[in-house]
């Protein structure tokens, strides 16, 4: 009878085991992650609550906050540009730690957040980094934990641009943020507007030519794709110096990251791979040589704003390490 038992307890310990897992590995499926109620539902069964806060230019927020019993901190991680979602950022739930509070959040503009994602587009950058500051807020009104941020892509831009103010008006200490972990990001509105836009075109053209050529390698190797290629690159370079460059360069000195980031003092940790043609790394790697507390993980293939995804488990680890040393 008793020997049943310990089956019965370690069959129901096993279930219980591989549930877990196949719930963390749908949080790495980015056809998973694009289905937002399917997500939420999924983190709201892991505890996660739906919750709304205030920026400083009040629009109200809306986001999911993990708290745990046990916490010894909380960690706001903040998505990119598109969609900039609460439920694209799942993935951290497995990644960090399980001694931590988090909280994933629609960007203004983006999933039931108010605030618009177009509207003066050309102003992106002023006021964005306020999102990040109604988090900290938020998270200094629930409880005494010290804060630790992630930041992907515009993210990562506009988490620094939060910290440059809190500097700024002396509130670091106050706020309890301790770390930043600067993922795909970078330093210049009229820099990534360069950038961005052709990539994301060539990425369209690759996925357009899948039916054609059995790889990505035979694709980019393939006549039709370089010439496509450079046709993009040399429209999109004209209209960039005609019109989006003017544009963007009027708040330019207001967005811009590299002439601010050495007022940070609090530790970055930056996270870039060199293949990325979105945000080019060369303006990563200046950013962490101005910041006063820098560490680094450069990898050298990967994709913009994926490698949590794509190096799952040496990802894990880099925050784990960087956490611990924040604590």
């Amino acid at each position: 009878m008793l020997h049943k038992n310990y089956v019965l307890i370690f069959t129901i310990l096993l279930s219980f085991s591989v549930q877990c897992t196949e719930n963390f590995e749908q949080f790495y499926a980015t056809s998973f992650l694009k289905n937002d109620t399917a997500v939420r539902l999924s983190l709201k069964e892991q505890g996660f609550a739906e919750i709304t806060f205030k920026t400083p230019d009040t629009l109200t927020l809306h986001g999911l906050f993990l708290s745990r019993p046990n916490a010894t901190c909380n960690v706001i991680v903040c998505a990119g540009w598109l969609p900039g979602k609460k439920e694209g950022m799942a993935t951290f739930y497995d990644l960090l730690p399980t001694d931590c509070n988090i909280l994933f959040f629609d960007a203004r503009g983006r999933g039931n957040s108010d605030g618009s994602l177009l509207w003066k587009l050309w102003e992106y950058g002023v006021h964005e980094y306020k999102d990040i500051l109604g988090a900290i807020s938020y998270l200094n009104n629930a409880n005494t934990l010290p804060i630790a941020i992630i930041g992907i892509c515009s993210g990562a831009f506009n988490a620094a641009h939060a910290l440059v103010d809190l500097e700024k008006n002396n509130k670091t200490e106050s706020s309890r943020v301790k770390g930043l972990v600067f993922d795909s990001g970078w330093g210049s509105v009229t820099e990534i507007a360069r950038t961005a836009p052709p990539a994301g075109i060539e990425k369209r053209l690759i996925n357009l030519l899948k039916s054609i050529y059995t790889s990505k390698k035979q694709i980019q190797q393939s006549y039709i794709f370089k010439l496509c290629s450079l046709i993009t690159h040399i429209n999109y370079t004209m209209s960039y110096h005609i019109c989006t460059k003017h544009v963007t360069n009027h708040y330019e000195s207001i967005t811009t990251l590299f002439d601010k980031i050495h007022h940070i003092t609090t530790p970055i940790l930056f996270i870039h791979s060199s293949d990325d043609t979105y945000a080019i790394k060369s303006d990563a790697i200046r950013l962490s040589q101005l910041a006063p507390h820098s560490t680094c993980w450069w990898i050298k293939e990967s994709f913009h704003a994926k490698h949590h995804l794509i190096h799952k488990e040496l990802y894990k680890n880099k925050l784990h390490d960087f956490l611990n040393t924040i604590a």
